[in-house]
């Protein structure tokens, strides 16, 4: 997938306004002063800037950027990594391929803020592979926004293989404006005694707003744990679909699927799939999964303290989303 290239250090130019405002907005405003930081607008990086232990390589394509990252043995990263993707324009199409490595126990925080601020007409594609080494700690925390307009069109693709005492940990929130149309398909390998946790946040807001998210896990090593998460609010004809598989194939292998959806406001939809398969009799996979209305008896408890219906309903959609 990737490339033979030197490490490549640029830090010439700034993030645009535009970018800076938006990861505030998402209550990234501390990552902007990360001495760790990796920037892409369109096709063009930005910066990109890395402490001792990391290496970084990366390639400008037509409509995108390759980057792979690696982080290096034994190196445990105390600052976080700060990765920003976007798109200025209203009609444009940006194409991201990350490989993100973690050698053996090494441990990593990355924050990454994908924003399309003018969006009436953007793509944006991401097909990514993560691969965390023996007894090495990722933590993956996603910050989308997509505009105002339901103008985007957003497809990420990832594969993840965490090897031996290996934990991943992902957090992924498209919360703030509108979402457009999105797809996100998240897979992931488990090796011996290897540990992940997957969630999701995403509210549909409008009829534009069309949302299917897919999480895989494969269970394949001894003692592989798994926790899939996923919490959706679809608003005003917005429609989510939330599916989480889980497949338990070792002894002692045990995973977990929770969803939980409200639909509010007439065309709305919102649907919940979870699909759990177990090849070991001593292998467990466990789910729980709701979809319906906002409680009414939370909703009348707002109201006697003094918020209306719709103040109520946001609070209790921000509840649902943290």
């Amino acid at each position: 997938m990737f490339f033979n290239k030197k490490p490549q250090i640029k830090n010439n130019k700034k993030l645009p306004e535009a970018f800076i405002k938006t990861a505030k907005m998402c209550g990234m405003r501390e990552l902007l002063k990360s001495k760790n930081k990796f920037f892409v607008e369109g096709n063009e990086v930005l910066i990109q800037t890395f402490s001792k232990g990391i290496k970084a390589i990366y390639e400008e394509l037509e409509s995108g950027v390759k980057a792979k990252i690696i982080v290096q043995k034994n190196q445990k990263i105390k600052e976080p990594l700060f990765f920003c993707f976007g798109l200025k324009g209203g009609k444009e199409t940006q194409a991201i391929y990350p490989e993100i490595i973690l050698e053996e126990n090494s441990e990593v925080v990355i924050h990454s803020h994908c924003t399309f601020p003018n969006s009436k007409d953007n793509h944006h594609n991401m097909e990514g592979v993560f691969k965390i080494g023996k007894n090495a700690k990722f933590s993956y925390i996603e910050q989308h926004y997509h505009g105002e307009k339901s103008g985007a069109t957003v497809t990420p693709k990832l594969k993840i293989e965490i090897d031996e005492d290996g934990q991943f940990e992902s957090d992924f929130n498209l919360t703030k404006g509108t979402v457009g149309k999105v797809e996100i398909v998240l897979e992931a390998f488990l090796k011996k005694n290897a540990r992940a946790e997957i969630r999701t946040k995403v509210f549909g807001t409008n009829k534009k707003d069309e949302v299917r998210i897919t999480d895989i896990i494969h269970l394949e090593g001894e003692n592989s744990k798994s926790l899939v998460t996923m919490r959706a609010a679809a608003k005003n004809g917005g429609q989510v679909w939330m599916q989480g598989e889980t497949f338990a194939k070792a002894p002692g292998a045990f995973g977990h699927i929770d969803c939980q959806e409200i639909v509010i406001g007439k065309n709305s939809v919102a649907k919940a799939v979870p699909i759990v398969e177990v090849t070991n009799d001593q292998a467990r996979v466990t789910h729980e999964a709701s979809v319906g209305k906002i409680n009414q008896k939370e909703l009348e408890t707002l109201m006697t303290r003094g918020l209306n219906e719709n103040q109520a309903t946001e609070l209790i959609i921000k509840a649902l989303m943290k």
